[in-house]
């Protein structure tokens, strides 16, 4: 295990949890982003690097994903419990990102380092997804609204914990689901409720699923209905629930989707799913 003295100034990030509180939430998963830069005047240590700490409150037994972005050098990222100790170190790769998954082991001020290498120059972004130990994985007997609730904590994230689950669990689906899945690229979670060429089957599992969810969330989401519209060589209908808040609002969309004319081979020609996102 490496030592390092922390002979830097420090940014502080105001992510930490105090479970002393009381907290309202019955999940809680919270990211924060930051956008930073490394110049000629942050030190570098030989065998380390050039650097930026940022000291983090962590708490036992909290899950974090720390990942850093930069086309400007190949940043690597290196986690320093309380006592100064790397705990945990990204190993370097060329596709100019680095990241950290894990459970926090003890409690206090941890320090998160963003490294390149001598030359290393220019601005990088810095993304945190930290979820409180009861927010990995839901009981076997969790609700349509619990597991509904689970979801939207971590769509505050954009799922980057489930993605990289440390639960060791298989992805959740939420009640009544057939399937479900992670998209990436849009970072939202998607079920899907129904796949099948009956329509009147169709429609009622929209409704239901519409219902459930009106039943879940409280009046801080808006409603929205579309009608029938042609997108490409389908038909789709959405209702949408919307959170009221100022920026990167968290969204709800129920689709109900009418295939006839699809080019798709093999596809049935009703579905209904569910996609759960948050605004970037």
């Amino acid at each position: 295990m490496k030592y390092f003295k922390l002979f830097i100034a420090i940014f502080f990030i105001c992510v930490g949890i105090n479970y002393s509180q009381v907290n309202k939430q019955q999940f809680q998963v919270d990211f924060n982003e930051i956008q930073g830069e490394l110049t000629s005047k942050d030190l570098y240590k030989k065998d380390f690097g050039r650097y930026h700490g940022y000291e983090i409150e962590l708490y036992e037994g909290e899950a974090i994903n720390f990942v850093v972005y930069t086309k400007n050098f190949q940043p690597s990222i290196a986690l320093v419990n309380p006592t100064g100790e790397i705990y945990q170190q990204s190993s370097r790769n060329d596709k100019g990102y680095a990241n950290i998954v894990t459970i926090v082991p003890k409690s206090g001020n941890w320090v998160l380092y963003v490294i390149g290498d001598q030359s290393s120059r220019g601005g990088y972004t810095l993304q945190s997804a930290i979820a409180e130990p009861n927010s990995l994985s839901l009981d076997k007997d969790a609700d349509f609204c619990i597991t509904l609730n689970f979801l939207l904590a971590h769509s505050n994230a954009y799922f980057f914990l489930l993605e990289n689950s440390l639960s060791g669990k298989q992805l959740v689906k939420m009640n009544g689901a057939v399937d479900s899945f992670l998209d990436e690229e849009s970072g939202s979670y998607n079920a899907i409720f129904y796949d099948g060429n009956e329509k009147d089957k169709a429609e009622i599992e929209f409704k239901n699923v519409w219902t459930k969810i009106k039943s879940c969330v409280d009046t801080k989401w808006q409603e929205n209905i579309s009608d029938w519209q042609k997108i490409g060589d389908h038909k789709e209908k959405k209702m949408i629930f919307t959170e009221q808040v100022e920026n990167k609002a968290r969204i709800i969309i129920i689709t109900i989707q009418d295939n006839e004319n699809t080019k798709q081979k093999n596809k049935n020609r009703f579905n209904v799913f569910i996609e759960i996102k948050r605004e970037r």
